[in-house]
């Protein structure tokens, strides 16, 4: 015989406990709800403060742009600041190299008549441009007597390098001037200061050297008119 099993039967939940069960329900869905506004809540204040920080990064991106601006402003007037200072330098420059031009001439000749040359005419800032050859030469004074001519180059600071360049200048001084052909050209440099080395080598090449002399007045150096460069 099949013996019959008794199915258990699930028990009903009495009305109050219904009511607690879904006042528990509604608290749980109350404290989602809470959690869920909680949650929204750090995110409006994440995206105010992201917010907040984009328009830091426009303002920091604008302070720099107006800074760079500046920066390029103050370049331009540092630019311009340097050109008017060095235009300055050069007229400075300029009008000091006339101003010694003007007091060499009369020395210039006195001084070579002391040495026995019969200098009896003297061209300040002489300059000529042969077209053909373009060709031109800028010579400070030109002294010249009936045999020889002697080209001076005046220099309120002089160098080695000052002196290499006039002597190269004024190899093609016949060139240019066929006029002077049948003189003999003597070179001289006259200086208020000499580089160290320069005025050692200044008689090297076989230049006349003037120079201010202690008593502060120019004076020019004792020569061996052996070794003078003659062109």
């Amino acid at each position: 015989m099949k013996t019959l099993t008794k199915k258990a039967v699930k028990r009903v939940p009495s009305w109050d406990e219904l009511k607690e069960m879904f006042r528990e329900t509604d608290r749980k869905f109350q404290e989602t709800d809470r959690k869920f506004q909680e949650t929204d809540r750090k995110f409006q204040e994440t995206d105010r403060k992201f917010q907040e920080t984009d328009k830091r990064f426009q303002e920091t991106n604008l302070q720099m742009l107006e800074t760079e601006k500046k920066m390029q402003k103050t370049d331009e007037q540092v630019k311009e600041t340097c050109k008017k200072l060095s235009e300055l330098a050069n007229s400075f420059t300029s009008q000091t190299g006339h101003i010694i031009e003007g007091l060499m001439e009369p020395s210039a000749m006195r001084m070579f008549q002391e040495r026995g040359y019969n200098i009896n005419r003297c061209w300040k800032n002489f300059n000529k441009y042969v077209k053909d050859l373009d060709k031109r030469l800028e010579v400070d004074l030109l002294l010249l007597d009936d045999e020889i001519a002697i080209i001076v180059e005046v220099k309120t600071n002089c160098t080695c390098k000052n002196i290499d360049h006039f002597v190269s200048q004024m190899q093609s001084f016949k060139e240019v001037c066929p006029e002077y052909a049948d003189k003999k050209i003597l070179l001289a440099i006259a200086a208020i200061n000499y580089d160290r080395e320069a005025l050692q080598y200044a008689h090297k090449q076989g230049l006349f050297v003037i120079r201010v002399s202690n008593d502060n007045v120019f004076s020019l150096d004792p020569t061996d008119g052996d070794k003078l460069l003659t062109l």
